[in-house]
């Protein structure tokens, strides 16, 4: 099983992982040589995305020409592709709905493909028993569809623009059995998370306030969150209950209300700045990681400056860098003034370097402090982990699938140094 993209693809090859082990099936999640069937979950974001797709089915079928090779997901579901599909040599295609359903087409042929699927999806069946990546953090999803008009994005129209969400109870069930099985970390995710209820009457602020409410020795983090859907309500329940992380991933994209404008956001920079500011008095350290694109169509120098700004203001701890990148049947395709592609790396490079040099300077912010990581792994005798404003840690010491209470020492490339400062720590 082979995972690209988003939280969203991570959570179901889970789905698909488990169910494929309950029929009997060995799963593994490396490129084992010797499997007789290699499933790639896809990913098609970007044009970047894509061509990682090909080579990575090129590759397996160079690595094991005798094996099936499934090519599920976002690319698999893009029609337009489907003569450029057949050609890589994939045994079997199974788009958004078909690749949940993958026990009754493991042993068909060609290209099964809902182009209209969410019309009668309903993910309230996408159940997750027990976590299969890791036994510290789990994936739930409890969203699906994007009902946005970004200008730039094809995944609504991948994945729908009907919002549909999983029941309060069905989540609640999902989490409690994740929890019991010692999932010490639970991820809330969603396509547009903060979409959450908009059909039924809910949302995310209460169905957070209900999921907090289910006893365990756990945190709850939430997965990108567009900067409209920073409520109030829910700005108030983090800062409420310590179980939530003091993390949020929220995507600016540009840090120019112009470029924003044209990419179809309903938000502009100020009011994005006011949104962490918010959150900065939650906690002053509470961290912010996002995704900015460049060189999106018409972008000039000052604008792009202005999302250099930006980046400074608001002191993300992380920053994903992307380049535009032409989406067939997007609007921003059919833009005037596309960049050429040796400004768009000449920027992104440049906004790398800038994003680099601010997350260490938050990183220095937390030297001294007291936080509580969730240990995940140990390579050479350091062990590793996550702290609730998911800054990376390396310590001397921990078991794996705890949590303990350390003190930040030391600022590294990618993370920190810590040391413990208690045993354990219990959020209960």
């Amino acid at each position: 099983m082979i995972t690209q993209g988003c939280k969203m693809n991570q959570y179901e090859s889970e789905l698909i992982i488990e169910m494929l082990e309950n029929a009997g099936y060995i799963v593994v999640t490396d490129e084992d040589p010797l499997s007789d069937v290699y499933i790639v979950n896809s990913c098609a974001v970007t044009s970047e995305a894509e061509r990682k797709v090909r080579q990575t089915v090129r590759h397996l079928r160079k690595q094991n020409s005798a094996a099936r090779i499934i090519l599920a997901g976002c690319y698999a579901q893009i029609s337009r592709d489907d003569a450029e599909r057949k050609e890589l040599g994939v045994d079997l295609i199974l788009g958004n709905l078909e690749k949940k359903q993958i026990l009754s087409f493991l042993n068909e042929n060609g290209i099964h493909s809902n182009k209209d699927y969410w019309n009668d999806d309903d993910i309230s069946f996408e159940l997750v028993e027990n976590s299969v990546e890791e036994r510290s953090r789990a994936f739930v999803k409890v969203e699906d569809g994007c009902n946005n008009g970004c200008s730039y994005c094809v995944i609504r129209s991948l994945r729908g623009t009907k919002i549909r969400t999983k029941p309060v109870e069905v989540v609640l069930k999902e989490i409690d059995r994740l929890i019991s099985r010692k999932h010490r970390e639970i991820v809330i995710t969603g396509l547009n998370l903060g979409k959450y209820g908009n059909e039924t009457g809910d949302n995310l602020a209460t169905l957070l306030s209900k999921v907090l409410k289910l006893h365990g020795d756990f945190r709850i983090r939430l997965s990108s969150i567009n900067p409209e859907d920073v409520s109030d309500e829910l700005i108030e329940v983090i800062r409420n209950e310590n179980r939530i992380c003091n993390h949020l991933h929220i995507p600016i994209q540009s840090g120019s209300s112009f470029v924003l404008r044209r990419m179809g956001r309903s938000y502009d920079a100020g009011q994005f700045i006011e949104t962490i500011n918010k959150l900065r008095e939650v906690d002053p350290l509470f961290s912010i990681t996002t995704d900015i694109m460049v060189g999106f169509p018409g972008e000039t120098e000052e604008e792009f400056k202005e999302t250099l700004e930006l980046v400074t203001k608001a002191q993300f701890s992380k920053v994903h860098t992307f380049r535009f990148s032409s989406r067939p049947g997007t609007r921003a395709a059919e833009f005037e003034d596309q960049i050429p592609g040796n400004i768009k790396k000449e920027r992104a490079e440049l906004l790398i370097r800038h994003a680099r040099n601010i997350a260490n300077e938050y990183r220095q912010k937390l030297i001294g402090k007291n936080v509580d990581v969730l240990v995940e792994g140990v390579a050479n005798g350091i062990y590793a982990g996550y702290d609730e404003y998911y800054v990376y840690h390396e310590i001397n010491t921990g078991t794996i699938g705890d949590f303990v209470r350390v003190r930040v020492c030391s600022v590294t490339e990618e993370g920190v140094v810590s040391k413990i400062d208690q045993k354990q720590v219990s959020n209960e």
